[in-house]
């Protein structure tokens, strides 16, 4: 693969235009398509706000490690599991796999609730 698509596949460069973007995220990004943020605080703090909200909404989750497991185990089963830091798995889910995160919790409550 060459240096330009690994960039922009590491989220260095955008994955639509090509501009640089700034220090690598770990996932593709673009402006155009939303799933960049000029301010990366502010994107890290909604992604782990929103997924703390669906955690405690649906399964009634408020711990930090259970939900950060939860996290873990719906990349391994979509098969990101590779994601290294908690912010970068909290923005993946968060930009790109919210609905099926969504599902992944409804899921494991009917499973839950019927004692498998």
């Amino acid at each position: 693969m060459g240096e330009i698509a690994e960039m922009m596949l590491d989220g260095t460069l955008d994955s639509v235009t090509g501009e640089y973007l700034g220090e690598p995220c770990g996932y593709p990004r673009s402006i155009t398509d939303g799933t960049f943020h000029q301010d990366r605080n502010k994107l890290q703090r909604k992604a782990s706000q929103s997924i703390r909200d669906l955690c405690r909404n649906l399964l009634g989750v408020t711990d930090k490690n259970m939900i950060d497991q939860l996290v873990r185990s719906f990349l391994k089963i979509i098969g990101l599991a590779r994601i290294p830091k908690k912010p970068a798995q909290y923005e993946m889910v968060f930009l790109h796999h919210k609905s099926d995160f969504k599902q992944f919790l409804l899921d494991l409550k009917k499973d839950l609730e019927n004692g498998d």
